[in-house]
């Protein structure tokens, strides 16, 4: 008899679906946040400064040095592709341009 213990992801491997960086409309007051994990904590940067998330349920983070929320959405595919952030009055949303994975068929048809 053999036994194999099954691999249980670590609580960083949970959190890297959400890496990347997200682009925000001009006019915003940051353009860009990138989201990495330091230290197995999910974090937020931009030019504005730098916050851990902390994980509220869901997709749902709080942004601890800003006290406010950045709620991640999905795809109908259930890939993360949109961030948005509220803190204070403001309330931004962006697209994920880095780590989406793209289908074969996007090179296809495109000209």
């Amino acid at each position: 008899i053999s036994f194999t213990n099954a691999q249980t992801p670590s609580p960083a491997d949970s959190l890297k679906e959400y890496t990347g960086k997200y682009k925000f409309p001009e006019g915003n007051p940051v353009t860009e946040i990138n989201i990495t994990i330091e230290n197995g904590i999910l974090t937020a940067n931009s030019a504005m400064g730098g916050s851990e998330l902390k994980r509220r349920e869901g997709d749902v983070f709080d942004v601890l040095a800003y006290s406010g929320t950045a709620t991640f959405k999905r795809n109908a595919e259930s890939k993360i592709v949109k961030l948005q952030v509220q803190v204070n009055d403001l309330d931004m949303e962006g697209e994920k341009t880095e780590g989406i994975p793209l289908s074969g068929n996007f090179w296809r048809y495109r000209k």
